[in-house]
């Protein structure tokens, strides 16, 4: 059951398409990412924190119900702002209590933050099959401070076929980032039983 929802996730066509299967999802997407293993969100909320500081104002993108949110105020986050496509995932999220601020919309049009907003954004499982592609990843950087961080996991098996890896070059040429780290490889997420190798990605933006 657990491989067929995320296939059923990773099938989505449009941002439409996929907002609609997050809302019929949430209730249960807590329970059943438990039981897949799901250890990107703590991953990613230690990497994210320990280049951006305990007291860093953080925005969390493709927050969903908010599970990299108790793992980066576990870790002391100073402020922590969150936006997701789905309406029933933010209330979820909203009902944690860990979101200084919780905004709707899609990672692929232009965020609601003024430039340099942000000490730092982490966002975990959002680019990937089915979600946000790598055209989103400059509007990320934008809203970081000059010298802040940006820090992304991704599936190892994603960058290539879905162009992540040309655009990480692209925006290391054009001086929007550059890479400070790479974690190994590590099975963060077991779909069908069988672990997905994942990374959790930091560049310094500027």
């Amino acid at each position: 059951m657990d491989g067929d929802r995320l296939r059923w996730i990773y099938a989505a066509s449009n941002a439409d398409e996929l907002r609609d299967r997050y809302e019929t999802w949430a209730a249960s997407y807590d329970d059943d990412l438990d039981g897949m293993e799901w250890q990107a969100p703590a991953v990613g909320a230690a990497r994210c924190l320990a280049w951006a500081g305990s007291d860093a104002s953080v925005l969390d993108a493709g927050c969903g119900t908010g599970l990299v949110g108790a793992e980066l105020h576990r870790l002391a986050v100073g402020r922590l702002v969150g936006i997701d496509l789905s309406h029933a995932m933010l209330g979820v999220a909203r009902s944690r209590g860990l979101y200084d601020e919780l905004f709707q919309g899609s990672l692929l049009d232009p965020l609601p933050f003024a430039p340099g907003t942000f000490d730092a954004v982490i966002s975990v499982g959002v680019f990937t099959y089915g979600h946000v592609g790598p055209e989103a990843l400059r509007g990320l950087a934008a809203v970081v401070r000059p010298g802040g961080h940006v820090t992304i996991t991704f599936r190892d098996d994603v960058l290539d076929p879905l162009g992540f890896t040309a655009e990480f070059a692209r925006l290391d040429g054009q001086a929007v980032w550059t890479l400070v780290e790479r974690t190994e490889p590590a099975p963060l997420v077991v779909e069908d039983g069988v672990g997905a190798d994942m990374c959790a990605w930091t560049w310094r933006v500027g």
